[in-house]
């Protein structure tokens, strides 16, 4: 109790250096810019472990996080329960007993409740993290991924309103579809406008700010419901099947659209939400391939594309305008299963008139050069809804 009362002490600390550095910096810091600033503090006051420090910032930002997304009428944010996340660098099972390094060489020993039923299965692996309360203690373990690669691959190419696939089996290209998510970006449009409408005509500011909260909530709550329902049927259509899907972290970041409105969608895109669904929702492992020039870069002959409008993929050396989200879903296979070790050429894989039939653009410009040669893709598109 007293560990738990002296670590309640340092988050409290803790809350108050990050925002006095967020004044100063007009950013909340990250945990291990906290650890800098108030390591000398913690050491002089505590004899604990060095480890225990990093569960202390790692708490007192999210904390601060939490307060500065919604304080709900409170001035400053209160640590009042008494709770420790500790690393698993400060925990060991040890016949029988949970061991807790409190300072270097001394330990607290608690007898563990093995009538779980998951529990000889769970004690296999390593320690992840240990919960411990004034009431209970929670220790949770780090299984290893145990999904498998299968034979059968998808390449996703996630779009603002559709979803582009691209599916290869044994070396050749299967199944060329599309999948619309134009219900997502009809929602987030919807309550863009209604925002819009409450900040105009709502004078008062406490109302004006429930129904603003009240609207982004209904709005995650249906694009959240609109991706669920995407990525189940997504995965139960393809149950043998590893997805392959950019890796898109950081993207607002490394991306710096002139545009207005694109930058708005790209803000509001819920890509990372959707490809996490189909990570978890999955049964076979989830391949992330490296995102950059996918679009730029023509997965049949290897040159560089230019785009003449937003659709369109232009090569001047195979001499055809492709469909941009579809050629960008094979890119993705492709890169896929270099990653497998099993690469393979479009050319040689697959006959080269049929493959043009799914990725041409069959749109119609009769002012862009090259266009009528498109109009021989006589195979729809197909589209699902």
């Amino acid at each position: 109790m007293k560990y738990l009362r002296d670590m309640r002490d340092a988050i409290h600390y803790g809350i108050l250096k990050a925002e006095e550095m967020r004044r100063r910096n007009e950013k909340i810091p990250s945990p291990i810019d906290l650890r800098k600033e108030i390591k000398p503090w913690f050491d002089f006051t505590y004899d604990y472990a060095k480890h225990h420090i990093n569960p202390v910032c790692r708490t007192s930002i999210s904390i601060l996080r939490s307060f500065r997304k919604n304080r709900k009428g409170k001035k400053h944010p209160e640590v009042k329960k008494l709770s420790m996340r500790m690393d698993s660098e400060l925990v060991k099972l040890q016949d029988g007993f949970i061991r807790i390094t409190i300072r270097p060489r001394e330990y607290e020993y608690i007898p563990v409740n093995d009538h779980h039923s998951k529990y000889g299965e769970y004690s296999k692996y390593g320690v992840s993290e240990l919960l411990l309360t004034d009431r209970k203690v929670v220790i949770s373990f780090r299984k290893p991924d145990q999904k498998e690669i299968m034979n059968r691959k998808m390449g996703i190419d996630v779009n603002f309103s559709n979803i582009s696939m691209t599916t290869v089996h044994e070396g050749r290209i299967i199944d060329v579809a599309v999948k619309s998510t134009q219900n997502v970006v009809n929602i987030q449009n919807d309550y863009s406008r209604r925002r819009r409408k409450v900040q105009k005509h709502i004078m008062n500011p406490q109302k004006r700010h429930r129904k603003l909260r009240e609207a982004r909530g209904r709005q995650q709550n249906r694009v959240k419901d609109a991706l669920h329902k995407l990525s189940t049927s997504l995965v139960n259509e393809n149950p043998d099947t590893t997805f392959i899907v950019e890796d898109l972290r950081n993207i607002r970041k490394t991306a710096k659209p002139q545009n207005r409105k694109l930058r708005t969608y790209l803000n509001r895109w819920p890509y990372a939400e959707f490809l996490r669904m189909i990570e978890y929702k999955s049964p076979n492992k989830v391949i992330k391939v490296n995102p950059g020039g996918t679009s730029s870069e023509c997965p049949v002959c290897g040159d560089n594309v230019k785009h003449p409008t937003w659709k369109i993929s232009r090569c001047s050396t195979c001499d055809h305008d492709y469909d941009r989200d579809r050629l960008a879903s094979l890119a993705i296979s492709l890169r896929g299963h270099d990653l497998c070790g099993d690469p393979f050429p479009v050319s040689a894989a697959t006959p080269l008139p049929s493959m043009m039939d799914e990725y041409l653009y069959t749109g119609s410009m009769p002012d862009a050069s090259g266009t009528g040669r498109t109009e021989m893709a006589y195979v729809p598109n197909r589209c699902y809804a």
